[in-house]
């Protein structure tokens, strides 16, 4: 009876309850922080065009903050950056401040031939108050939407 009682505490401490676990489950933690996370729209054209927003909740404090921000985020480098066989022509089109937060647009020219490899979202490095970025990127062939939380070593594809 001792033994079957070391065994049963044993195999308890040494798993994990992964009901708990942010990055594994974030679903159950998502909706409780959706007004703090940014939100990256991409969408990939067939011409080779990639047209998008990105929406950042406040999170910079004061007038001057949100200044700098809004300076940041008319370079899209600092937001992202394309990995493709030739380079991509991007541009910020637009940098709005409203109620919630700043919004920016932009669109890339990356030529129907060239083949788009990977997104980089490079938000993280220029804002360190930002936590999460929720990212949709949609092709003529697929969608996906994903988080970049700064918790978790991989992209979380179960937010529901």
């Amino acid at each position: 009876m001792m033994v079957l009682m070391v065994v049963a505490i044993l195999i308890g401490a040494c798993s994990k309850d992964d009901g708990v676990d942010y990055c594994k489950n974030h679903g159950v933690f998502h909706a409780d922080h959706l007004d703090t996370v940014a939100n990256l729209i991409i969408e990939i054209l067939d011409d080779g065009g990639v047209m998008g927003s990105l929406s950042i909740p406040n999170v910079a404090s004061g007038d001057a903050a949100e200044s700098e921000l809004m300076e940041l985020l008319r370079e899209s480098r600092n937001i992202f950056t394309l990995q493709s066989e030739s380079p991509c022509a991007v541009s910020v089109t637009s940098v709005d401040a409203n109620a919630e937060g700043l919004e920016a647009t932009f669109a890339a020219n990356c030529g129907a031939d060239n083949k788009l490899g990977k997104i980089d979202v490079s938000l993280f490095d220029h804002l360190s108050e930002l936590e999460e970025v929720v990212t949709s990127v949609t092709t003529s062939a697929t969608s996906k939407q994903f988080a970049i939380s700064r918790q978790c070593d991989s992209p979380i594809f179960r937010l529901d």
